[in-house]
């Protein structure tokens, strides 16, 4: 999957577009994250995306957002347990 930086701007160092452009629809349609979200978890928990770009993309969609929530932080918890395996 192609990870880019979402913008010059900000302090992710990498942010997959897929769920990127696909968040910033969700949020203008009805801002529920919630299919977004496990297709994520779905994708680092099989090594599609690597758990710190997840991380990354979880931090923009919660700026892009404008709030987080225990729905985020739980998945967060998640790929930050996950990526401390790997060190």
């Amino acid at each position: 999957m192609k990870i880019n930086p979402i913008s010059n701007q900000t302090s992710f160092q990498a942010v997959n577009q897929k769920y990127y452009q696909w968040a910033k629809k969700e949020a203008k349609a009805t801002q529920g994250f919630g299919e977004l979200l496990e297709q994520l978890r779905f994708d680092v928990a099989w090594g599609d995306i690597h758990p710190q770009d997840g991380i990354d993309t979880v931090n923009a969609i919660i700026k892009l957002n404008g709030r987080t929530d225990e729905g985020f932080e739980h998945i967060l918890d998640g790929f930050r347990r996950r990526l401390a395996k790997l060190k």
